[in-house]
């Protein structure tokens, strides 16, 4: 009778943590590299759950979980332009990796839909954006991002959170352009639901970049950030051609395709990187640096991505680890040393 109730524990136990691993995001993070692995890590623990070979050429610049799918499909892109799946096992092994998709130049982005463990976008270097879905042997070309018939190299895509039919994406130029896929085909305006830019850099002499583009935690505002210029927030409910609403300043973003994120659970911080190696928080209200910190030795921070749920973020850059971070200061912060970095 002993045994049979320990091996019942025993599977209400493994029953309990299959659970965990497909439901609760965020338990693992996935990050790849120039090395042209994917690590997946046990960040609790900080040490590497899985390691294995992308399959892809050069540089990997983005790998990610596809949703409700127990953390066995990730999906990356890289500098070769190739979109690829990792398929891997519950039990911790990597099956395979396999192409869905080849820019032709860098492919920066991946942008999940939310709801959904079959379909996700990719933008590159080609203009191009392509609908993924895992269940279809090719991808499917959305648009091709154009300004007065002259393609826009893309750095950037972001499904919209609440309404996985819009997507916005930034790219070679000024604008960050709103699309809706159910629209594109219409012809209008290039398949363009609307554009935001900051009104003064249209006639501007400098050639600023929107180097990454996203929506907040509902949709109703999309952020953006320039190259050698500033963090621009918008009013997603504002019509075709609004200016900006918020401004943030204070970091640099200059020397590589620069990301930029929100932070908090309804997205009460504006959160990026910078060239001089620190991390900057602002408030989304007030406009106010509120917190930076040291976040890479080597110079410039790239990337920063929030926890599905809970006040961490990660980020990397050009060190050769990825660092978690949590608000667990125990007094208010004063900036001292903000003016020299």
């Amino acid at each position: 009778m002993g045994l049979v109730i320990i091996i019942i524990i025993i599977i209400i136990i493994i029953i309990i943590i299959i659970i965990i691993i497909i439901i609760i995001p965020g338990t693992l993070l996935a990050s790849g590299s120039d090395d042209l692995n994917i690590v997946l890590w046990n960040w609790v623990q900080s040490r590497p759950a899985l390691v294995f070979d992308s399959g892809h050429r050069s540089n990997i610049f983005q790998a990610k979980f596809m949703p409700f799918s127990g953390d066995c499909h990730v999906v990356s892109c890289a500098r070769d332009g190739q979109v690829r799946l990792a398929e891997l096992s519950l039990t911790g092994v990597c099956k395979g990796t396999k192409k869905l998709a080849v820019h032709r130049g860098a492919a920066h982005k991946l942008a999940l839909e939310l709801d959904s463990p079959h379909v996700f976008l990719s933008c590159g270097e080609d203009a191009l954006t392509y609908e993924i879905d895992l269940r279809q042997e090719k991808p499917n070309k959305l648009v091709t991002v154009k300004e007065y018939d002259k393609k826009v190299p893309l750095y950037s895509i972001h499904s919209n959170p609440v309404n996985s039919f819009e997507f916005c994406v930034g790219g070679k130029d000024y604008y960050l352009r709103i699309y809706d896929k159910r629209k594109i085909a219409d012809s209008v305006n290039d398949g363009v639901l609307k554009k935001f830019c900051p009104q003064h850099l249209i006639d501007s002499s400098i050639k600023a970049n929107a180097t990454c583009a996203c929506y907040n935690y509902n949709g109703t505002e999309v952020l953006g950030t320039y190259n050698d210029e500033d963090i621009y927030l918008f009013n997603n409910l504002d019509s075709d051609g609004a200016d900006y609403i918020h401004h943030y300043k204070g970091h640099r973003n200059n020397a590589t395709v620069k990301g930029v994120n929100f932070y908090g659970p309804k997205s009460e911080y504006i959160v990026s990187g910078s060239d001089c190696g620190h991390i900057f928080l602002w408030d989304k209200q007030t406009e106010s640096v509120v917190q930076f910190m040291k976040g890479d030795d080597g110079g410039v921070i790239n990337v920063l991505e929030p926890h599905p749920f809970a006040p961490f973020l990660a980020t990397s850059g050009l060190d050769s680890d990825v660092k978690i971070w949590a608000p667990t200061a125990e007094e208010p912060t004063k900036l001292k040393g903000l003016k020299k970095v």
